[in-house]
C-alpha cells in the first residue's frame, strides 16, 4: 500500500512539474518582443499631433529612438546630395570673397589651397555628417535633460523617460526640413546659404551681430513647429498648470538655443581671421 502511495505521489509530482514547464514555455513563446521602433507614429504626429503626442507622452518606456534614427538617415542623405553641389561651387569659384582682388598674393594662394582641400571627401561628406549627427544627438539629450530639470523644479514628478520621448518626437519637423532641403537641392542644384532668419542680418557681421546671426539661423517654420509640439505635450506629461509647464519649456529652449549658437558664432569669428588662418570656414 505504501508503495502504491509513493508511486502515486511521484507521478503527481512529475505531472505538476511538466505542467509548469509547459505553461512557462507557452508564456515565453507568446510574450511579444519589445519593438524599439514605432514608424506607425510618424504620419500621425504630422496629421493628428495632439492625439499622437499625448499617446507618446503617456508611455513609461523609451520610445524616442524612431525619430532620431529617421532624422539621422536624412542627415546622411542631405550630405550626400549637397557634396557634389558644393564641389562644383568651389571648382567654379562662385564662393570667392568680394574683396579677393585686394588680398595679397600670399593670402590668395592660401585661400586657393584651402578651397582645394575643401573638395576632398573628408570636408564634403565626413565632417558635415559627423558634425550634424553630433549636433542632433547632443541637442536631443541636452533639451531632454533641461526640460526634465525645469519641469521638476516647477513641481512635476514625471519620469525623465517621458521627457525624452516628448523631445524626441518633437524633433520630427527637423526631419521634414531636411526632406524639403534635399528636394530643393536636387531641383535647384544649390545649397542653403542663409538658414532660418539669419538672412535679415547683412553687411559686415562681427561681434554681437555674428552671435545674433547664429541665433537667428536656428529659427524657422520647422523650429516653430517643434515648439508647438513641445507645448502640446508638456502639459499632459508634467501634470502642471499650463503657464508653469510652458514657462519651463521656454526656459529649456532658450538655454538650448544659446548653447547651439556658440558653434556658429565661433565659425563666423574664425572666418574673419587674417592670413595667419590655415583654413577658411
Amino acid at each position: 500500500m505504501e508503495l502504491i502511495i509513493t508511486c502515486w505521489r511521484h507521478n503527481l509530482m512529475h505531472a505538476t512539474i511538466r505542467r509548469k514547464m509547459e505553461t512557462a514555455k507557452t508564456e515565453i513563446i507568446e510574450k511579444p518582443k519589445k519593438n524599439p521602433f514605432h514608424f506607425e507614429w510618424i504620419l500621425p504626429v504630422i496629421i493628428k499631433p495632439r492625439k499622437t503626442i499625448e499617446k507618446i507622452t503617456s508611455q513609461e518606456k523609451p520610445v524616442w529612438l524612431t525619430p532620431l534614427v529617421v532624422i539621422s538617415v536624412l542627415i546622411i542623405l542631405a550630405a550626400l546630395v549637397a557634396g557634389p553641389i558644393k564641389r562644383n561651387i568651389i571648382q567654379m569659384g562662385l564662393n570667392m570673397p568680394e574683396s579677393f582682388q585686394y588680398y595679397s598674393e600670399e593670402q590668395q594662394m592660401q585661400f586657393m589651397n584651402a578651397q582645394a582641400n575643401r573638395t576632398s571627401p573628408l570636408f564634403l561628406y565626413v565632417f558635415p555628417i559627423l558634425t550634424s549627427l553630433a549636433g542632433l544627438w547632443v541637442s536631443f539629450f541636452l533639451l531632454s535633460s533641461l526640460l526634465h530639470l525645469s519641469l521638476t523644479l516647477a513641481g512635476s514628478r514625471s519620469q525623465n523617460v517621458r521627457s525624452y520621448n516628448l523631445v524626441g518626437w518633437s524633433m520630427l519637423p527637423l526631419g521634414v526640413r531636411l526632406l524639403v532641403q534635399i528636394v530643393a537641392m536636387l531641383v535647384t542644384k544649390t545649397v542653403v546659404s542663409n538658414p532660418g532668419l539669419s538672412g535679415f542680418i547683412t553687411g559686415d557681421i562681427k561681434g554681437f551681430a555674428a552671435f545674433a546671426a547664429a541665433l537667428l539661423a536656428l529659427i524657422d517654420i520647422y523650429f516653430i513647429w517643434q515648439i508647438i509640439l513641445l507645448l502640446v505635450g508638456v502639459r499632459p506629461l508634467s501634470g502642471l498648470k499650463r503657464s508653469s509647464a510652458w514657462m519651463a519649456t521656454a526656459i529649456s529652449l532658450v538655454i538650448l538655443m544659446l548653447l547651439q549658437s556658440v558653434p556658429g558664432f565661433l565659425s563666423s569669428a574664425l572666418s574673419g581671421l587674417t592670413s595667419s588662418t590655415p583654413f577658411y570656414f
